[in-house]
């Protein structure tokens, strides 16, 4: 005898989200490094998927008005006691059906240890029992056992499975654990099950782009941001397709869209800021830095990449005006940051020939860091192009000892004792830097160069 679908009530569920993590965008030609946040692929996690199914296995004749008993319990909300009749079975008294009533029962309360042990029991019994292979994966998620979770799932599959859930579970499993080829066959089952579910055809697209099947990609979020128009995400996913094929303009506007209907990422809208100098629309970049220093979501490395990339385009008035919105923001900046802004200051100067105040500006920086390499080699180069000899050699002595400029700072005394026409102490300083970076073998064309000079003077 089969017992009535009224008796096998839903429980409630819970959801279970994935971390976004974040998704990096290869970087473009000469410009500074951009990025995408968005949302990966998620799912839903049932605490609890609901009371065991008539049609997947029957319960025992002499269990019927047993049963009966633990509906009216269930209907009143009373898993624990019917929790309490089931433990009075010892589990070979039982039949597969109420095994599996007790292990989800066990896994509602949160016993898992409880409800692993069982759901093995019931698997033993009947070893292709698909709900129980389905609710095992589910409480492996749970315990964050990942792999044995995709076990499960890939086996509930194997046998017949039709449950979106189930095989959108297993694509993101698979994504995550054996690569996006492995997902794709699983998110494109789920999204034929349950076609109006975002879920599974976003964790169908985040499969294809990580494929690299990017035409494909594009084709599937065509169709969802038709019918889905005013989702950020799917706009950030534009994007990012957009950058993939260096389409600039094309993510440009995919960005503002996303930004418009409220993704407010600081990440996203660094790389909006980097693609708009890039395409030339400098006023909006600097809007959005003025933006990005009010909200305090713009640090010191931002606003170095604005002031490198505006300088190498020739673009000084704008980087000054880009300083100038820094100097309205300098009490969220570090004293690093500070020191680096008066060297960007000083460079600004230099450029225009106000030597006076680059030179106070350079000061500046090295007063509140005395150890910023980029302040000592910027300052040494400063002097040495106005013959400012001997301060520059101290400068660049100083920069020698700082990590990360070394190279710089011989380079440019190197240089320095050439204007100098002071050949020897030339030749030593390369040679020095050819000893301490022998992967710069450019400079023996140098060397020898200098060795004749000198030869040909004594």
């Amino acid at each position: 005898m089969r017992l009535g679908t009224g008796f096998w009530n839903r429980l409630e569920k819970s959801a279970f989200s994935g971390i976004a993590v974040l998704l990096a965008i290869p970087t473009l030609a000469a410009a500074p490094k951009m990025e995408i946040q968005f949302s990966p692929p998620t799912f839903v996690l049932p605490q609890f998927t609901g009371p065991y199914q008539e049609r997947e296995a029957s319960i025992a004749t002499s269990e019927y008005e047993k049963a009966e008993q633990l509906r009216e319990l269930l209907d009143a909300g009373k898993r624990r006691e019917v929790l309490a009749e089931l433990e009075k079975f010892y589990s070979i008294e039982l039949s597969p059906a109420m095994l599996m009533l007790q292990a989800q029962i066990y896994f509602s309360l949160d016993m898992h240890d409880k409800a692993e042990a069982t759901y093995l029991d019931v698997l033993k019994r009947m070893p292709q029992l698909i709900r129980a292979h389905a609710d095992l994966g589910q409480l492996y998620l749970k315990k964050e056992q990942l792999q044995k979770a995709r076990e499960h799932f890939a086996r509930a599959v194997a046998l017949g499975s039709d449950d979106a859930l189930i095989h959108g579970q297993l694509g993101y499993l698979n994504l995550t654990q054996f690569g996006a080829y492995s997902a794709i066959s699983s998110y494109q089952r789920a999204a034929a099950l349950e076609p109006d579910n975002l879920q599974w055809q976003q964790g169908l697209l985040a499969a294809l782009t990580q494929a690299r099947m990017f035409e494909s990609a594009q084709a599937l979020l065509n169709d969802i941001i038709s019918r889905k128009p005013n989702l950020p995400a799917l706009w950030l996913n534009q994007a990012a397709l957009a950058l993939n094929s260096e389409n600039y303009r094309s993510a440009l506007t995919s960005l503002e869209m996303a930004a418009l209907l409220g993704d407010k990422d600081p990440r996203n809208l660094k790389t909006l800021a980097k693609l708009h100098l890039q395409l030339g629309s400098y006023d909006r970049a600097i809007e959005l830095l003025d933006e990005g220093l009010r909200q305090n979501y713009f640090d010191g490395s931002g606003i170095d990449e604005y002031f490198s990339w505006l300088t190498r385009q020739g673009m000084w008035d704008k980087a000054e005006q880009m300083l100038k919105i820094v100097s309205r923001n300098m009490d969220r900046l570090s004293q690093d940051e500070k020191s680096q802004y008066h060297v960007e200051v000083a460079q600004v100067a230099a450029h225009k020939g106000d030597d006076k105040k680059a030179q106070t500006a350079f000061r500046q920086a090295l007063e509140l860091n005395p150890a910023s390499g980029s302040a000592l080699v910027a300052y040494g180069n400063f002097l040495t192009q106005r013959k400012v000899y001997v301060e520059a050699e101290l400068i660049y002595m100083r920069a020698e000892s700082v990590a990360g400029v070394e190279k710089q700072a011989l380079l440019g005394r190197a240089q320095l004792y050439i204007q100098m026409q002071d050949y020897s102490a030339a030749l030593t300083q390369l040679r020095a830097v050819m000893q301490k970076f022998p992967e710069m073998a450019h400079l023996k064309d140098n060397i020898e160069t200098l060795e004749n000079i000198l030869k040909t003077q004594s």
